[in-house]
């Protein structure tokens, strides 16, 4: 039995009657069991029982009907009568919108006086600050000053400046969490500086809050979602991110689900939903079936705790975007629309791509801090269940020291057929790009390295990820 919801408390129990029986405390099952005396029956069950002003407050309330109630923040709120005030107030030239008589009348109760009104330049100052974080710049000061402009126009001019968005978006952005780092044991910095400006263009172009809280949340999922949609979903990007050595993917994937859903319910409802991961609220209407079927809506992200926290979105710089966007025109007229599909969405997030921590039945390898492919002279290990899509590029993110390192990758086996051979050139963390060869469905591939001049302990390089490209259409 709970006391926590109305219909559980006052539902039937195994013995066919409630324990709440509105207007008749006396034949109420939960005063008769706050009176007993054999303390296996008296309850609360096993500790000190209860004072009788406090029993005494449950009679009366269930005498009276046990009228439940509702928490004051689920409540429509009502429009209240406007209070009378004081003359004082209405020669002061206080009363200027209806929360001022609200005012006005707890400051009677205060015994507290208007004070007079500000002068030009106290209120040019106070007014800048308060919407910019700035005191005003000259042009407008003087303007003002001078009464060449009104006190709207001044606050308009204010709302229409830059700073105006950068100032209101300082709040926005601890919500957000803007300033955190990556967490967890390595606690690396994050870059998102591009979000931040999207939120401070948001607030300056005065964008709809429906659209605001769409983008943020599920700006990914509108059709043909724009960079800035993108961009906006940054807001549930910014969850902590662990790729420690030993992680468990799955573990911190839901981590970072369950801080998606507390974040939106303490931002867009004000409610603390994170109490109901591990029991039904005491103080808000919320079960906690309810906590994990509306954490179903977060659940379907892909969050493997890679190093560079893939998959992200790519910024270029405007001549790359012009580089990039002539590609993609050369595409549209010697190629098909997947191929043009598939480069666009490369460019655009370096997706799709196999995360090489994937790898299983090493021999004479490893993972390397859990996540790099580190295979010794004569070491292998198999990537399962990969689609190419016939793709003929494989490009790959890798690191070597030695050098003489050879990279063969076969089709199914060692005995396979051989679908790529390259060279590991000694290099810092690079995208590198190789020839395959095209195979249509789903392979299992077979990784082996060669490096005869290296230490038996030794590794001939680290990759973290594979990708199957198509080649550009066309001759060039």
């Amino acid at each position: 039995m709970s006391f926590l919801f109305q219909e559980e408390a006052m539902s039937v129990t195994e013995s066919g009657m409630p324990v709440i029986l509105p207007g008749n405390a006396k034949k109420s099952l939960l005063i008769q069991k706050l009176h007993e005396t054999d303390p296996e029956q008296r309850m609360p069950y096993q500790k000190e029982p209860l004072s009788e002003e406090e029993i005494e407050i449950l009679t009366r309330w269930i005498d009276q009907g046990a009228e439940w109630g509702a928490h004051w923040a689920y409540t429509i709120p009502k429009k209240e009568k406007l209070p009378e005030v004081g003359d004082e107030f209405k020669e002061f030239g206080f009363l200027k919108q209806p929360i001022d008589y609200f005012v006005a009348a707890r400051m009677e109760e205060l015994k507290l006086s208007p004070n007079q009104i500000a002068n030009k330049e106290i209120l040019a100052r106070r007014v800048a600050f308060d919407l910019t974080g700035l005191p005003p710049v000259r042009p407008l000061f003087d303007a003002f000053i001078s009464s060449k402009i009104s006190y709207e126009n001044l606050v308009d001019s204010l709302l229409h400046s830059n700073g105006y968005g950068e100032k209101w978006a300082s709040w926005w952005l601890d919500l957000a969490r803007y300033a955190d780092t990556k967490g967890y044991e390595k606690d690396a910095g994050r870059s998102i500086w591009q979000y931040r400006d999207w939120v401070i263009r948001a607030l300056n172009d005065d964008m709809p809050y429906d659209a605001f809280s769409i983008e943020q949340l599920a700006g990914d999922l509108l059709p043909n979602p724009s960079a800035d949609q993108l961009i906006a979903t940054a807001f549930h990007r910014n969850t902590m991110s662990n790729d420690e050595g030993g992680t468990e993917d799955e573990e911190f994937r839901v981590a970072s689900v369950i801080d998606r859903v507390n974040t939106t319910f303490d931002v867009w409802q004000s409610t603390t939903i994170s109490c109901v991961q591990c029991h039904s609220h005491p103080y808000d209407p919320i079960k906690q079936n309810e906590y994990y079927q509306l954490m179903a809506f977060f659940n379907n992200s892909r969050d493997e705790d890679t190093p560079d926290e893939a998959p992200n979105f790519r910024i270029y710089s405007d001549e790359n975007t012009k580089r990039i966007a002539s590609i993609l025109e050369w595409s549209a007229q010697y190629g098909d629309k997947k191929t043009i599909e598939d480069l666009d969405k490369f460019f655009q997030y370096l997706e799709p791509k196999y995360q090489l921590h994937n790898c299983k039945d090493f021999v004479n390898g490893e993972l390397s801090d859990s996540k790099y492919l580190a295979l010794r002279n004569n070491g292998s290990a198999y990537l399962r269940n990969v689609n190419t899509q016939g793709n003929t590029s494989l490009y790959f993110y890798y690191t070597a020291r030695p050098r003489g390192t050879e990279i063969t990758i076969r089709n199914g086996s060692a005995k396979g057929e051989v679908l790529a051979k390259f060279p590991a050139k000694k290099s810092k963390w690079t995208i590198a790009k190789v020839p395959f060869k095209p195979v249509n469905g789903t392979i299992d591939l077979y990784i082996e390295s060669k490096n005869d001049g290296i230490t038996p302990l030794s590794t001939g390089s680290k990759i973290l990820w594979f990708a199957f490209v198509p080649e550009l259409p066309g001759k060039y």
